[in-house]
């Protein structure tokens, strides 16, 4: 008759494995999720692969243990808990309990002397006995019933694999550490007695006791003089090393029976945390199991056409000759090349062709039919190179980068790799070093993953009614995106070299007159040397000190250049310089050899607020002020028998706060088209508008965005120039004016704190978790 089996999980060791090793999740209200997810997973594959009799969950607990007491030093180097874990601690207690598995925790007593009291009750019992851990002070605990498992690894050690991996049998585990130490627990052990040494030892002398009792039989001198130096060392790291194995109160195995997990409450875990993958196993045949994705089953180009415009949707996969997908040739002006294609139209029918030209009429047969949704991850640059080969993607898409990105703003990534961990609960990547035969089926596989995914994620977004926004809005933007990046911007690269030499010819004529106020030369962009100018040869009083000297940053010369007039023209050097590099002498060079034009990436997925961003160059950031900036922006023109036109929404924030807040006064202001500026000044300073001058608008102006954004009386004071008294009664005098702005504010951040989000008038959201950081 087959023995019982008891599992003991170390909780807190799988807890910061799975930390670690799924960087960057959350759900859409900001809550990181890493820890939960990689937890849940390992529960589940051991419930499945394993089908333990009895298991427990053990975890270390709060505050100091008898160790602590015994050693000042102990475990003293190790950081604490990140805050991101922390707060995650409560979801996994839940999973736990939502499984109906013990969890096994003692104040004052720590996880792996719980596991080896409860390991000997229950090898006592007659169990055979598996510990879950890559721990390797466990490893002591080994014996014929009870093995260690390193799930981490797959590596599982019973006594043989203990004594062939420390060449000692496991009672001899914590004499080898106590002579070599542990950095990881800061077991001091003896200096100059490393692993091997200490193996050597323990072979020959058994325990560390009767080591020290013949230490005249040691031949080496100074192994000898630091082994009888720091023997209570010794004997200390190893004593803190063994485990206890009679921990009293420690509830019997028997109790550790399991039984089928709570469906109901491991279905409100996965919603609120937004694990669909592990819904979705939860519910298929009436629980929780890791269920093997159905091989997918190649099938012939008529009949994936058949199936996609019966089923109306396409998973498309583009296979590209190196990890850039075509991008770089794109910005180099050559012809992107597409290696082929995965194409699935779901329930396991994929087809993965080489782009040939004689293949080109079938994939556009599939990708113009505007019945067949078709799906894919960064569609925006497999738009632009289809569209070099003359294929269009036509119908509704589905972009899985873009809806991650929709439902989690906040993630830093948003790879399909990333995202089939997520959704899938498997790795799907294309790696390009692969032999053809697995680039194939990766392509097949990431064509039938991101149906899987948007499958979850239209579901998502139809719960946050944001829908409409996707396929409204988004969606029709990465066409839009793609045909931008293609036509590129026109510059007069002529009108560049031009200023380019006129700000060759300024910048020397500044840096002789910097030197002539300076009393002689020094290099310009020293942070050093200029410090020495400054507060050394002209005797100006530092601002700032950094841990290299006084700082020269652009806030410290700015107060300075109220007392010299050496750190104004500095800044003005450094602002024409920086124009000179990023932008004049900078644009030339990025021009495509083939178009004559620059050609910007669009990004549509990075930004948490849901603007865009651009890159290689950033087209958002060409500067706008003084003669430079505008003449910067004047080398930027029109095609032939075109125009180039600028549009502004005039003060779009404080309408968009009149709007939102209802708040009558600010509206009646925009209705009556009144300079909104003047009129705040009018009721600050209790005068008519006629009263108000440029410098009280200036004010004005300054309070009616500062609030906005939250800007408190210290700031707005620094910014005015006044006291911080002045400050809070302007912001009072705002306050009362638009008492609804103030109630709007006030609800808002009220509302953030309670759902962990705020929402834009399309229902875009952005978690803030912030908030709830202690």
């Amino acid at each position: 008759m087959d023995q019982d089996t008891l599992y003991l999980l170390d909780g807190h060791h799988h807890l910061y494995r799975a930390y670690h090793a799924i960087p960057e999740l959350s759900n859409s209200r900001g809550i990181p999720t890493n820890a939960v997810y990689g937890f849940a997973q390992m529960l589940v594959k051991i419930l499945q692969d394993k089908a333990p009799d009895y298991l427990g969950v053990v975890f270390d607990s709060e505050g100091p243990t008898e160790r602590h007491l015994a050693y000042e030093g102990y475990k003293a180097q190790r950081p604490p808990m990140p805050d991101p874990l922390v707060v995650q601690i409560p979801y996994v207690r839940r999973l736990v309990e939502a499984f109906r598995i013990e969890v096994i925790i003692q104040d004052g007593i720590e996880a792996d002397d719980l596991i080896g009291t409860m390991a000997r009750k229950a090898e006592a019992q007659g169990m055979e006995v598996t510990i879950v851990s890559g721990d390797r002070d466990l490893l002591q605990l080994v014996s014929p019933r009870v093995r260690v498992f390193d799930s981490m690894h797959n590596r599982i050690f019973g006594v043989r694999e203990v004594v062939a991996e420390y060449g000692v049998p496991p009672n001899q585990v914590v004499e080898v550490r106590g002579l070599s130490g542990d950095s990881s627990d800061n077991l001091p052990g003896v200096p100059g007695v490393g692993p091997k040494t200490a193996r050597q030892l323990i072979q020959e002398y058994g325990t560390i006791d009767r080591l020290l009792a013949h230490l005249d039989s040691i031949r080496k001198p100074k192994l000898r003089e630091n082994l009888q130096k720091f023997s209570d060392q010794a004997r200390l790291s190893r004593d803190l090393a063994r485990l206890r194995l009679d921990v009293p109160g420690v509830r019997d195995p028997a109790r550790l029976k399991r039984v089928p997990p709570d469906v109901e409450a491991l279905t409100r875990l996965y919603r609120e945390l937004e694990f669909s993958r592990l819904l979705k196993d939860l519910h298929q045949e009436g629980g929780p199991a890791v269920v093997d994705r159905k091989s997918a089953r190649a099938i012939l180009p008529r009949e994936l056409l058949q199936g996609a415009r019966r089923s109306r949707v396409l998973g498309v996969a583009a296979i590209f000759p190196d990890p850039s997908p075509g991008k770089q040739a794109l910005l180099a002006g050559r012809q992107a090349r597409l290696v082929g294609m995965g194409l699935s139209c779901g329930a396991g029918r994929t087809l993965y062709h080489e782009f040939t030209p004689q293949m080109q009429s079938v994939f556009r047969e599939l990708l113009e039919d505007p019945r067949v949704r078709k799906v894919g991850h960064d569609l925006k640059t497999l738009i632009q190179v289809l569209s070099q080969a003359g294929i269009r993607l036509e119908g509704e898409i589905f972009d899985t980068r873009v809806a991650s990105y929709l439902l989690t703003p906040h993630q830093r990534t948003h790879d399909l790799t990333s995202l089939s961990l997520q959704y899938l609960g498997r790795s799907v990547e294309i790696r390009h070093d692969a032999p053809k035969s697995d680039l194939e089926n990766s392509a097949r596989e990431m064509a039938e993953a991101v149906l899987e995914i948007s499958q979850s994620q239209d579901q998502q977004l139809g719960e946050r009614q944001q829908t409409a926004l996707f396929r409204e809005v988004e969606m029709p933007l990465v066409a839009v995106l793609a045909n931008m990046e293609q036509i590129g911007v026109r510059i007069d690269k002529d009108q560049l070299e031009t200023l380019s030499e006129e700000l060759e010819a300024q910048l020397e004529a500044r840096k002789s007159k910097i030197n002539r106020l300076a009393h002689g030369e020094f290099n310009l962009n020293s942070p050093k040397q200029l410090s020495e100018v400054l507060f050394g040869r002209l005797g100006l009083r530092p601002v700032k000190r950094t841990k290299t000297g006084y700082s020269t940053d652009e806030e410290v010369l700015t107060q300075l250049a109220l007392e010299h007039e050496l750190p104004s023209e500095i800044l003005v050097y450094r602002q024409a310089a920086k124009l000179k590099s990023t932008y004049v002498d900078a644009l030339p060079a990025m021009l495509r050899a083939d178009t004559g034009r620059i050609h910007t990436t669009y990004h549509q997925s990075i930004t948490a607020t849901g603007r865009l961003s651009s890159s290689d160059p950033n087209l958002q950031n060409i500067p706008i002020r003084g003669e430079w900036g505008q003449r910067i922006r004047r080398a930027f023109i029109p095609e032939e028998g075109f125009q180039l036109l600028s549009a502004d929404y005039n003060q779009i924030e404080l309408r968009l706060l009149a709007h939102l807040s209802g708040d009558a006064h600010l509206i009646r202001s925009f209705q009556e088209d009144a300079d909104i500026h003047t009129a705040t000044a009018a009721n600050i300073f209790k005068l008519s508008p006629d009263q108000i001058t440029p410098e009280m608008r200036r004010a004005a102006k300054t309070v009616n965005f500062g609030v906005i954004y939250g800007m408190g009386a210290y700031s707005l004071a620094m910014e005015l120039g006044i006291t911080q008294s002045e400050a809070r009664e302007y912001i009072e005098q705002y306050f009362g004016n638009y008492p609804r702005v103030r109630e709007f504010i006030k609800q808002t951040v009220k509302e953030a704190q309670e759902q962990g989000y705020v929402c834009t008038i399309l229902g875009r959201r952005r978690a803030v978790p912030e908030l709830a950081n202690r």
